[in-house]
């Protein structure tokens, strides 16, 4: 078995997949599987995963197209590996990122979710600024309960643990099911974040945060996160009122989206 599945899916990313893949195969770190879900591409993602001969590489190329979430829960079941790691198909890993997730979760058990530091990038490769992720972990962990601040790129948890927290991504998320399943992890167990900069998000003026629709789903769903975190987190009165705040504002915000 192998000790680490990689896990990214793939969807008209023509310009950046090859980066992205290379990223892993680069690990210094060599005992992974990089399982790929292409989401029925249109561009010429599905010929550039085919050149791709890696026999480290399991190749998922789906017959419709089905969407993020239910690709990133087919690519689930299909992840054989102690600890699953995520990276997007327009994102990057730096050479030491899973020796040096694996090397934390293994020393530390009560560990169940890892993350890294980031840094932004453009469509061309060039930073734009460091991700901003508090440095204190405890103070990490009780700010997540409000926000996300992990970026979904830098992700490693271990595979027993989903079980724990109900499997897989909620089915009904389209844009905060990374979150979602954060919240989950941190509902019963701590999230360490290193405090290397291990990976690159690129940040594209095409992806769904630009979309007026995917607003609107955006806010919808970070108020059923919201929600999420009421029931299932010890919070003091202030820590209550300020998450009845974020609601309020999302709904708000969701109004003006729908209008304008």
């Amino acid at each position: 078995m192998k000790r680490v599945s990689v896990l990214m899916t793939v969807y008209n990313t023509e310009r950046y997949l090859a980066k992205s893949i290379n990223s892993i195969l680069n690990q210094k770190f060599k005992n992974f599987e990089l399982i790929i879900v292409d989401d029925f591409s249109t561009d010429e993602s599905g010929k550039i995963l085919k050149k791709f001969k890696n026999n480290r590489i399991k190749k998922f190329f789906l017959k419709k197209h089905i969407g993020r979430t239910p690709a990133l829960n087919f690519g689930l079941k299909k992840c054989k590996g102690e600890f699953i790691a995520i990276l997007d198909s327009d994102d990057i890993s730096l050479r030491n990122r899973l020796s040096m997730q694996i090397n934390y979760l293994k020393k530390n058990l009560n560990t169940n979710m890892i993350g890294t530091q980031t840094i932004l990038i453009d469509s061309n490769g060039k930073k734009i600024r460091n991700f901003f992720i508090p440095k204190n972990n405890e103070e990490l962990n009780r700010r997540m309960i409000f926000h996300n601040y992990l970026p979904h790129s830098s992700v490693m948890f271990r595979r027993k643990f989903l079980k724990k927290v109900g499997s897989f991504y909620p089915k009904n998320f389209i844009y905060a099911q990374d979150y979602a399943l954060i919240l989950k992890f941190l509902a019963k167990s701590k999230i360490y974040i290193l405090p290397n900069i291990l990976t690159k998000s690129r940040v594209l003026k095409t992806n769904m945060t630009n979309s007026k629709s995917l607003k609107l789903v955006r806010e919808i769903e970070m108020v059923k996160n919201n929600l999420y975190s009421l029931k299932n987190f010890k919070l003091s009165l202030s820590e209550r009122i300020y998450l009845y705040y974020l609601i309020i504002k999302r709904i708000l915000k969701y109004i003006y989206f729908s209008i304008f």
